[in-house]
């Protein structure tokens, strides 16, 4: 199955209809989170669920003079190799968007799954405050894609997302920036078959020859074994200075990172945050340990707390209207300092560790 192809399908179904409710009526409201239960983000899941009932617990259960109520969705069933369903995305942004109760929305956690639920919510005129999800197109049109603009996410005309982070194209700089001052002038990049990684390789491409640097391969990675070592070698063909992985860890990732150390020895290698998925089960071995990541520089159980606690705030603000909501959340996002990008490479147990900061 083509997860991107999937999810495209879903994000290109017909979203809710016009006449939504703008207030909220009696004394409770609810703020949905959907996060994986199952899959490479699971780890990263409860951590961020539990920044989000923190925050919740420390406001009392309430905000603006109603009760809120949490109430969490799962975005994956049984899918170890995928951090989330389109499918089971869509059915929690419709479950939202059709609660007259429904004051906000926490989600997607990350990489690309907003790219669903946000016509979704926003069709409804309901904020959505992702964790993590720092999909650039959400936002502001990717380099290199002229028609890949934020207004196919935004059926009203008006934004209502906002995001705790820094967005996938500040990786991109990060990772350019990196291949230029190791010395690179040709790039190789791997990417998955998610949203977040085919939109990662189009900006690196864009971004690196912008910067003189030619990327001379491009390979997508489905995950499986049996594809590794024609992969390193067509890589090694190509005789890149630096290689880049852009998608999420997989059980497999491990293996192919060996395999490309193997055929690229002395070629330095670097990864997005999507590596950083799947900390449990990627076991690095200790060939690779040079690899540089780049993510986030906030943990995930504080992303999930500064989400609900954006929240929580703009509903104090906005009490019960949910324009005034979505509005009270856009100009305080604003007066706060997003948090940037860290550096991480593997420790001796073969798990990323933060190195330091990366700006």
């Amino acid at each position: 199955m083509i997860w991107g192809t999937a999810a495209l399908a879903v994000l290109l179904c017909g979203c809710g209809g016009a006449d939504e409710p703008t207030r909220i009526e009696g004394n409770t409201a609810t703020v949905y989170s959907s996060v994986p239960r199952h899959g490479v983000s699971t780890a990263v899941a409860r951590a961020v669920l539990a920044g989000e009932r923190r925050a919740l617990a420390e406001a009392g259960g309430r905000a603006g003079g109603l009760r809120i109520r949490l109430v969490e969705l799962p975005t994956t069933e049984d899918a170890p190799d995928h951090p989330w369903d389109p499918a089971l995305v869509s059915t929690n942004a419709h479950r939202a968007a059709d609660d007259p109760t429904a004051i906000a929305y926490l989600g997607e956690l990350d990489y690309g799954a907003s790219a669903v639920s946000l016509p979704i919510t926003n069709d409804a005129g309901l904020l959505q405050v992702s964790p993590g999800d720092g999909l650039t197109s959400l936002t502001r049109r990717p380099p290199g894609r002229p028609r890949a603009g934020p207004e196919r996410y935004y059926p009203s005309d008006e934004r209502s997302f906002v995001r705790v982070g820094p967005l996938d194209l500040e990786e991109a700089e990060w990772l350019v920036e990196r291949v230029r001052a190791s010395g690179g002038r040709r790039v190789a990049t791997v990417f998955d078959r998610e949203i977040y990684g085919r939109e990662l390789a189009g900006q690196i491409a864009t971004l690196a020859r912008r910067a003189g640097i030619e990327p001379v391969a491009s390979e997508e990675f489905r995950g499986e074994l049996d594809e590794i070592p024609e992969l390193a070698r067509e890589l090694a063909e190509t005789r890149p200075d630096a290689v880049i992985h852009l998608g999420v860890a997989r059980p497999t990732t491990g293996r192919l990172l060996e395999e490309i150390d193997s055929a690229l020895p002395s070629v330095p290698l670097f990864a997005s945050s999507g590596i950083l998925a799947a900390q449990e089960t990627l076991a690095l071995p200790a060939g690779v340990a040079r690899i540089e990541a780049v993510g986030p520089a906030l943990a995930p159980e504080r992303a999930g707390y500064e989400a609900m606690r954006l929240v929580l705030e703009a509903v104090e603000e906005g009490r019960r209207d949910r324009q005034r909501v979505i509005a009270a959340a856009l100009r305080l996002h604003k007066q706060v300092a997003s948090a940037r990008l860290a550096v991480y490479r593997p420790g001796a147990d073969g798990r990323f560790e933060r190195v330091g900061a990366a700006r």
